[in-house]
């Protein structure tokens, strides 16, 4: 984490003699839209919005509970914080601006941002860019492939699979 000014001015100083590693992570997240545990909230969307097939211009906020296995009651991991918002007229693809943030375990207080097209339903397995980082993961990239482990159409409850191949820095 970052500390002070001082502690990540020193880091990247330091850069130079930090050794690149790569560190996988495998977890799911936990997508609620109904409840009164729910943890994504509608916050727009577009005059098409009704009428496109595609939910075009629907936009969510999601702040997802992070799980090491499948079950919504398995180990905390963190939350996934951000936006996702039907971006496609043409295919069901989400653009997704999703912060992975970490609370428990060694990762705790780190984070990895995610940021780009998710095409929901058209592929079982979808990639997505890693476009930074903090903490353990500063100026972390990579690639995150993820799929729907399970979705429940009565009710959108949905959990997601990732998987995260990530490149970053000894600290």
């Amino acid at each position: 984490m970052a500390e002070s000014l001082k502690t990540v001015d020193e880091w990247f100083e330091n850069l130079d003699h930090s050794k690149e590693i790569r560190t996988k992570l495998h977890f799911y997240y936990q997508d609620t839209l109904t409840g009164d545990k729910g943890t994504i909230w509608k916050v727009t969307e577009s005059d098409i919005t009704s009428t496109s097939p595609t939910s075009f211009g629907l936009t969510y906020m999601v702040d997802n509970l992070l799980t090491a296995g499948p079950e919504p009651d398995s180990q905390v991991m963190g939350r996934a914080q951000g936006t996702a918002g039907f971006a496609d007229l043409h295919n069901t693809a989400l653009q997704m601006a999703v912060n992975f943030v970490f609370t428990e375990g060694k990762y705790k207080g780190s984070t990895i941002s995610v940021l780009g097209r998710n095409p929901v339903a058209k592929e079982t397995y979808r990639e997505l860019p890693i476009v930074g980082g903090t903490g353990v993961f500063r100026m972390a990239r990579g690639a995150v492939i993820t799929s729907t482990y399970s979705f429940d159409k009565a009710t959108s409850n949905g959990v997601i699979e990732f998987t995260f191949y990530i490149t970053h820095y000894s600290m």
